[in-house]
């Protein structure tokens, strides 16, 4: 059943992030006069549709994906309101304002997830070790004067992080050791005598370790998440580049399967990771669809762009056999992906 509710869980943030891609097609395109014939929810046979000032909204019935269908978008229709009839700058708005929602999106998730979480402080690519609580049957180290919120920066002069933190405590001398903390800014050196728990067999200084965090205010979270968000498009179009260079390796790309599974796992785990997820996803998205390839956001565009340098339109049937070899291209990189996920599943 949880695997299930994960799933499900999975299908729905995804299906939220791409319906978000195609509001920012639908809002440009009403903001500057383009006719809309319909919004669409999910892809395959129609369950539900309305009519609203003759747009037809609609929910299909397999939850992946939707479209924003504008009047001749893709048919020789030459009346003053289809959508080639619109300058070419105005088109460009509309093709690009769905990946722009996409990086709009996942800076408002980062800082949302920032004030409401904060995020986690890193010292030599790990965790920094907080003390965030005592043992409830009493505990040395708190007697000995370390207090909770401390930050662990050192036992015996050794350098500690999350991740080793707990073996060095358990490999110090468990007779005396000097623990270095930091407190308000500075650090101070505690010393701990007699943590050796002989019952147990072990070193045990009676507290309870979680990652460090650091708590942001509404405007410092809007910085911190603007150069997170960068940093993300940065570090996805250097990998992109590498596959030209590289090529694809096992495991580096993900197809729809993988990307559930991995929506998922984070369902399961807690509604932070789901945020933290989201933001990374919709990053993805936003990069993926304005790359200039055939039958995406960015494909189209490069099409405005000659059309702006020529002063005239490339041909619509010409276009169109460009786009259609692209989305062919499309579904085969997802088939491959697809095919990929489900054997690295049962291995």
């Amino acid at each position: 059943m949880q695997t299930i509710l994960s799933i499900l869980g999975a299908l729905l943030v995804l299906d939220l992030l791409v319906v978000i891609h195609e509001l920012g097609h639908f809002w440009a395109g009403k903001l500057l006069g383009f006719k809309i014939l319909e919004f669409s929810v999910g892809m395959g046979p129609i369950l539900f549709k309305v009519t609203k000032n003759d747009i037809i909204y609609s929910l299909r019935a397999f939850p992946i994906g939707g479209s924003c269908r504008f009047y001749g978008e893709d048919e020789e229709i030459k009346d003053a309101i289809s959508f080639n009839a619109h300058k070419v700058w105005k088109r460009m708005i509309v093709v690009l304002a769905g990946p722009f929602m996409n990086i709009f999106i996942a800076f408002l998730l980062a800082t949302i997830t920032l004030v409401s979480y904060g995020d986690y402080k890193i010292v030599k690519n790990d965790y920094i070790a907080q003390i965030s609580g005592f043992a409830e049957n009493g505990s040395i180290a708190n007697e000995s004067g370390i207090e909770q919120n401390d930050l662990i920066v050192a036992i015996d002069g050794q350098d500690v992080t999350f991740s080793n933190v707990v073996d060095t405590i358990r490999n110090a001398n468990g007779e005396h050791a000097i623990i270095t903390v930091n407190r308000d800014g500075k650090n101070l050196d505690v010393e701990v005598n007699n943590f050796y728990n002989e019952s147990e067999g072990r070193n045990m200084l009676g507290i309870i370790i979680t990652p460090a965090r650091e708590h942001y205010g509404f405007f410092a979270a809007v910085g911190k998440s603007a150069s997170y968000v960068i940093e993300i498009m940065s570090e996805m179009i250097k990998f992109i580049g590498s596959l030209f260079t590289t090529g694809i390796e096992s495991g580096s790309v993900v197809g729809p399967v993988g990307t559930i599974e991995i929506i998922g796992q984070a369902v399961r785990q807690s509604f932070e990771t789901v945020l933290r997820m989201a933001v990374l996803i919709s990053v993805n998205l936003g990069i993926m669809n304005i790359l200039p390839f055939p039958a995406l956001d960015g494909g189209r565009f490069a099409f405005m762009v000659i059309e702006a340098i020529r002063r005239k339109p490339v041909s619509l049937n010409g276009e169109a056999t460009v786009h259609f070899i692209g989305i062919m291209i499309l579904f085969g990189l997802v088939i491959y992906l697809t095919v990929s996920d489900i054997l690295r599943s049962h291995r």
